[in-house]
Formats: C-alpha cells, sequence, structure tokens
C-alpha cells in the first residue's frame, strides 16, 4: 500500500487536472467555470462516486489556497478606496444585517438550533462574494454608475461578513462578553498592524527589492512570503489567517497593481494553482449525498432567495437601481463565502453535514447570479490583462532622460531656416521637430505637414516666424511612465526633456517607447 503522502500527491494531480477540466468544460457553455470545478469535486469525492478523499497533505494545500484567494481579493477589489462612496458603504452594512438577522432567526428556528452553526450559515447565505460579481460586470461590459454603486454595496457586505466571522468563538472558546471583547480587540490589533505595515513598510520593501535586486522573481517571494508571514503571526494571536490576507491584499493591492509582472504572477500561483485546487476541494468536504441533504439544500435556497429579495429591494430604493438587479447583484456566491465555510468547517464550527446542505444554494447561486444579473445566458470572453500595463511598468523604472537618449534629438534652433529644416527632417527621419531658443530651451514643435507647406507656400524664411505647436516639457530626472500617460491622452508625437535649468537634453517620440522596449531583455 502507499503512504498517506503518496496518494497526497495524486489527488493534488487530480484537483488541479480535473478541476481545470471542469472549469473549461462550464467556460465552453458559457457557464460559471469555477462551478464545474465543485461539481468535479462532488461527483469524484464522497458525495457521490467517492474516488477522490480530502487529507491532512490535501488539507494544507487547500487552506493555503483560501489564504492566496482571500489575498488577491484584498488585492483586486480594493476595498481600500471606499470611503468615497458613503451611501453605499451605509446600504451594503445595513443590507448585510437584514438578510444576516432574518436568515438566523429563520435558521435558529427551523434547524438545528445551534448558535454557531446557524450563525455561520446565517453570515455565508447572507453575505455576497464581491470577486464573482467584479468578475461579471467585466465580462459583461456593465459598467456605469449603476453597476459601481451596486459594486461598492456588495463589497461593503462581503467586508462586514468577514469582520463578523473574525468574532466567532472558537471550539471551546468562551462567548461572554468579555471573550467577545477580546475577539474585537484581536482584529483590531491584526487589522491596524496589517494597515500600518501597508501605509509605511510596503512600499519602501518593494523598492529596495526592485533597485538592489537583480530578479523580479525575489519580488514575488517577497510578497508571497509577508502573506504566509502574517498568517503565522495571525495564527499565533488567534485570528484567522486567511481574513489576515484579505486586509493585507487590500492594503498591498496600490504597491501590487502597480508591478504588471508581480500581478500577473500572483494570479497565475492563486488561479492557476490554488482556485481549481481549492473550488474542487470545496466538493470533495461533502459527506454522502442523499435526499435529506438536498431537500434541506433547497429549502434552504429557498430562504435564501426570499430573504436576498427582500433585502435587494430595500437596498434598490437607496441606492437608487433597480430592484431586480440589485437582487443578482447581492446573490453572488462561490468567493469568499466558500472559503469562509470551508474554514468554519476545518475549525469545527460546523459538521460535514451542515457543510454539504449549505453549499447547494452557494452553488446554485454562483450559477445563476450572474446569468440574471444582465437577463441573459451568455457571458462574453474574459477580456486578457491589456499589455499597457507592462509597458508602463517598464518605463516607470526608467528616467526621462534615459528614455530620451534612445533615439536623436529631434531639435534644431530657431534661427535655422525652412530649407535647412526639410532636410533635418530628412536625416533625422522624423515627422517633428522640437524649436529651441537661442539658450537651448524648447519654444514649442512644427510637423512635417506644415513645415513643408510654409516653405512652398509663405514667405516665410526662419522657424521663429512660424507659428509652433506647445510641446509638453518633462524633467530629466522624471519617471518615463510620465511620458507614455500624454501619448495615451491626445496626439501629441513628440516631448521635450529638459535640465533643472530648463534646457534641452533629448527628445521622446512615441516609437521610441516601442524602440526603448525591444532594445532591453526582460525576464
Amino acid at each position: 500500500m502507499y503512504s498517506e503522502a503518496v496518494l497526497a500527491l495524486l489527488t493534488l494531480s487530480a484537483l488541479l487536472i480535473v478541476g481545470k477540466l471542469g472549469e473549461e468544460i462550464f467556460s465552453k457553455f458559457s457557464l460559471i467555470p469555477f462551478v464545474g470545478a465543485i461539481l468535479m469535486g462532488i461527483i469524484l469525492g464522497p458525495g457521490i462516486l467517492n474516488v477522490l478523499s480530502g487529507s491532512a497533505y490535501t488539507e494544507e494545500f487547500i487552506s493555503l489556497g483560501i489564504v492566496f484567494i482571500l489575498f488577491m481579493a484584498g488585492i483586486e477589489e480594493k476595498p481600500s478606496g471606499m470611503i468615497k462612496h458613503g451611501r453605499a458603504i451605509w446600504t451594503g452594512v445595513m443590507t448585510f444585517s437584514f438578510s444576516f438577522a432574518i436568515m438566523f432567526s429563520a435558521l435558529y428556528a427551523i434547524v438545528s438550533k445551534d448558535v454557531t452553526e446557524d450563525v455561520v450559515v446565517a453570515l455565508v447565505l447572507g453575505m455576497v462574494s464581491a470577486g464573482p460579481f467584479s468578475r461579471t460586470i467585466q465580462e459583461m461590459g456593465a459598467r456605469g454608475p449603476e453597476d459601481h454603486a451596486m459594486f461598492m454595496e456588495v463589497l461593503t457586505m462581503e467586508i462586514s461578513a468577514i469582520l463578523l466571522f473574525a468574532l466567532i468563538p472558537a471550539p471551546g472558546q468562551p462567548t461572554s462578553a468579555l471573550g467577545l471583547a477580546e475577539a474585537i480587540t484581536k482584529v483590531a490589533a491584526v487589522v491596524t498592524l496589517i494597515m500600518l505595515f501597508g501605509k509605511y513598510a510596503v512600499n519602501k520593501l518593494f523598492a529596495a527589492a526592485e533597485n538592489n535586486l537583480t530578479g523580479r522573481e525575489t519580488t514575488f517571494s517577497l510578497v508571497v512570503g509577508i502573506v504566509l508571514g502574517f498568517g503565522f503571526l495571525a495564527r499565533y494571536v488567534g485570528f484567522n489567517s486567511a481574513i489576515a490576507a484579505f486586509f493585507l491584499g487590500a492594503f498591498e493591492s496600490d504597491h501590487v497593481n502597480s508591478n504588471a509582472y508581480l500581478l500577473e504572477k500572483l494570479r497565475a500561483l492563486t488561479y492557476g494553482f490554488f482556485e481549481p485546487m481549492f473550488f474542487m476541494g470545496l466538493g470533495l468536504y461533502f459527506v454522502k449525498l442523499n435526499s435529506s441533504i438536498l431537500i434541506l439544500g433547497l429549502l434552504t435556497l429557498g430562504l435564501a432567495v426570499a430573504v436576498k429579495l427582500m433585502a435587494g429591494s430595500l437596498a434598490a430604493k437607496f441606492l437608487g437601481v433597480n430592484r431586480l438587479k440589485n437582487f443578482f447583484a447581492i446573490s453572488h456566491e462561490g468567493g469568499v463565502d466558500g472559503a469562509l465555510l470551508l474554514t468554519a468547517l476545518e475549525m469545527g464550527l460546523v459538521r460535514a453535514a451542515i457543510y454539504s446542505f449549505v453549499m447547494v444554494p452557494v452553488t446554485v447561486l454562483a450559477l445563476i447570479a450572474p446569468l440574471g444579473y444582465e437577463g441573459r445566458i451568455t457571458l462574453e470572453k474574459p477580456r486578457p490583462a491589456p499589455s499597457i500595463d507592462f509597458v508602463r511598468y517598464e518605463l516607470k523604472r526608467v528616467s526621462a532622460r534615459e528614455l530620451s537618449r534612445t533615439l536623436l534629438t529631434v531639435s534644431v534652433p530657431a534661427t535655422t531656416t525652412l530649407q535647412e529644416a526639410v532636410v533635418a527632417l530628412e536625416q533625422l527621419h522624423t515627422r517633428v521637430l522640437v524649436v529651441i531658443d537661442q539658450d537651448g530651451k524648447p519654444m514649442g514643435y512644427v510637423n512635417d505637414h506644415e513645415l513643408l507647406k510654409a516653405a512652398e507656400t509663405s514667405g516665410i524664411r526662419l522657424l521663429s516666424e512660424m507659428e509652433l505647436h506647445n510641446v509638453p516639457v518633462f524633467e530629466e530626472g522624471e519617471s518615463a511612465d510620465k511620458i507614455l500617460e500624454v501619448f495615451e491622452r491626445g496626439d501629441i508625437p513628440v516631448v521635450a526633456v529638459v535640465d533643472e535649468s530648463g534646457r534641452l537634453v533629448g527628445t521622446v517620440l512615441e516609437r521610441e517607447v516601442l524602440s526603448y522596449l525591444f532594445s532591453h531583455s526582460y525576464a
């Protein structure tokens, strides 16, 4: 017989390959991909065929998956910028509070009468997963004011649920007022530490790593190490490591998003490695499916839909959005809620049977909510990350002076004759010239069409007599990515780079950006 460790390798392989296969199958039918991975886990796991099952080894990987999925949720959902949306925030808090209270009351009266289990179930079904909803908005191209307001509402509901989950005492811990105060203190301490770290330390760490270390993978390793380190600290003080990762991602979002290569590698690790294992792993924790599990699951689904219809309708009045659309918005499940439910199972807060029937409405809502949001049953293919992000990152590491030296400087003195300027255009292989005064300071630019026309038809002899276009000016030490922003905004063909005295030291053409990128190799 093979050891449990060896069999765990086979299980992990199946979680990756079969889980991703399930996602691809659902994608082919324009359905929510991760639901396919969950169903694969249910079919192959103890729920139906019992071909695969979890073990201590696979549980560790799935637990790590929860940590990194929540970390990326914090990065990509950017809750750190929520303060500007007061109405949506308060609506989200009240909507979650209403949904949780109604759900908990109904569950406590009807189902188990176990307070902890009912709190967890009400929390999971009363919350929303902002990640799936964000993807729905992006994939359907729905990005109007209504969509943005509902996203902030959804994000607030998710964070409210995460904070409430952090206050649930572990089995054996006291549930007194003192215990609650201790839990609140831990939450406040961990979030404060992460906030201070994100505000004062992350930027310096990243800058030091990028400026002094040679390999890009070093910065990636640094981020992964920070996530794991804070996970350990959170566990050490009795806090949940996955929730700590969410807040860490929130306060690191600006720094990670500014580095296109780092963001892409973290996405590959999370969505290529951990996500299929996590979502398929959700299915492996089902008990044997029977009529009781399915009936309870469908009844709970009915309860969840009824509560969300009421809550969504009330919230829509405050937000000024469509009621039915808001119902589907706050019905998105299958992301953070699944992670919290699995965490609750691993912590012993809920039994496997409870976990199993609660996952039924989570899975169904994850499937139907995105399809109902826009009133259609097909989703567009996800748009790839724009290459401009990588270009912008490369240019951020370069000074304006360095970029301007990629090609010849396309400038001439104002005392140049029009005929001489035409010759300069041909020699420099350019369509524009920056004109400088006697002190070497840029006055503006002229293009080839205007120059040729003036040379042929007007009585103008010198460039100083022509009407020039304003040329954007950058100091030589500025980051070159700001020059890219000028080219993105309009039809400016050239910028001037000057020293501290305002004298021209070089010019940058749009094609100079490509020339610089192609002349450098980046691993």
